[in-house]
């Protein structure tokens, strides 16, 4: 096999294929990309699999002789970043790998390219234009379950839907949840269930590619882009239906806040470590909330600050306590809008801007401890 190939082409597919890699050790191949070189049609296809993800890429470029090598792809991307010179040539011989430029070349054993486990081909039925997938995916990661043990699996994950004339993603973790909307073009309904992990590569992988399309086969979402498909394996869990979870709690306090403010003052606010953090919000007059930071070491008030709003319905005298990073999160996603922030009878709180909403359980507020009275002794008559 021997093939050149700009090495400013060739960099960009090879990062993707590290990203779908990842970091596993299960056997040498798995860590390994595959190039096939086609010299009928001058092009080399580049494959990759993880462990919920397979991408496989094309590139067009001069072949002088057919053939296939695999090589550890973390190798082969840091040596690309080392090159200056455009033009790199890939070529094998019976016992060796090289790759080189004009300057600088390296030399490999060559591996047995027939143990890479090569995918079956994979082709949906229909591909729907992807033009809101990315935006609203992205937002919704946060608020999945952080564990994929059996019992949180099917909270470990990221729904996507189009449905209605709008792509919707939903993320729960039993305390919060995220559902974000956007309207769109497209009329073929589409349902897909996918691993928080393969999320994640997914939108790593289609980071700045504005136009891609998407299409569900064979327990697979095929994602195809310009040179390029990346399926990831499908959740088989039965997703809950959230809308009937959201209809469920009946608001009764209301302010409205520009999320720009809100979450300028949750920075503010904090003061040493938000690990575990609370945040007490509390009532003061109909144009201002007053905002406690509870620090976990002391579980004590370690900061607080005002806050301008709209007070529509004032919350109760004790107010409602929150984890500090979870609302913080879902504030830095609503900054530059309009928030209306709700609140029910138990606390449970939903931050609605357009066709995002965030819902936010509370937890409980810290005990405030008494000090013990002296007791007075009598003196002896």
């Amino acid at each position: 096999m021997k093939f050149s190939a700009n090495r400013s082409e060739m960099q960009p597919i090879i990062k993707r294929c590290c990203l779908v890699i990842g970091r596993q050790f299960l056997a040498k191949e798995k860590v390994c990309v595959l190039m096939e070189a086609d010299e009928d049609h001058n092009h080399v296809q580049f494959t990759a699999m993880g462990n919920e993800c397979v991408l496989q890429a094309r590139l067009n470029c001069y072949v002088e002789h057919s053939g296939k090598a695999m090589m550890i792809g973390s190798v082969l991307q840091s040596m690309l970043e080392l090159f200056r010179e455009e033009v790199t040539t890939v070529e094998t011989d019976d016992t060796t790998i090289s790759v080189r430029n004009a300057k600088t070349g390296y030399c490999f054993a060559l591996m047995d390219a027939k143990k890479y486990p090569v995918p079956e081909p994979c082709t949906p039925e229909s591909l729907t234009e992807a033009d809101g997938f990315y935006e609203i995916s992205s937002k919704v990661l946060f608020s999945a379950a952080k564990d994929s043990e059996q019992n949180l699996r099917v909270l470990n994950c990221i729904r996507v839907t189009v449905h209605d004339g709008q792509w919707s993603a939903t993320s729960c973790d039993s305390y919060r949840l995220t559902t974000v909307s956007q309207d769109t073009t497209q009329t073929q309904p589409l349902d897909m269930l996918l691993a928080v992990d393969a999320m994640k590569t997914v939108l790593h992988v289609f980071n700045g590619i504005p136009h891609y399309k998407v299409g569900v086969s064979n327990g697979n979402a095929v994602f195809c882009g310009p040179g390029m498909v990346l399926r990831a394996r499908l959740n088989e869990e039965q997703y809950v239906n959230i809308q009937p979870l959201i209809d469920h709690f009946h608001m009764v306090h209301e302010a409205q806040v520009d999320g720009g403010v809100l979450l300028d003052t949750l920075k503010r606010i904090s003061a040493g470590s938000t690990t575990n953090a609370k945040l007490l919000l509390l009532p003061v007059d109909d144009r201002t909330m007053r905002l406690q930071f509870i620090s976990n070491a002391n579980s004590t008030v370690s900061g607080q600050i005002e806050m301008d709003c709209v007070v529509k319905t004032p919350l109760p005298k004790d107010g409602f306590c929150y984890n500090y990073i979870y609302l913080k999160e879902a504030a830095s996603l609503m900054q530059g809008n309009d928030i209306a922030v709700q609140f029910d009878k138990t606390g449970a709180m939903m931050l609605r801007a357009d066709n995002e909403l965030h819902l936010l359980l509370p937890t409980r507020q810290p005990k405030v401890e008494e000090k013990p009275k002296t007791k007075r002794t009598r003196k002896a008559a």
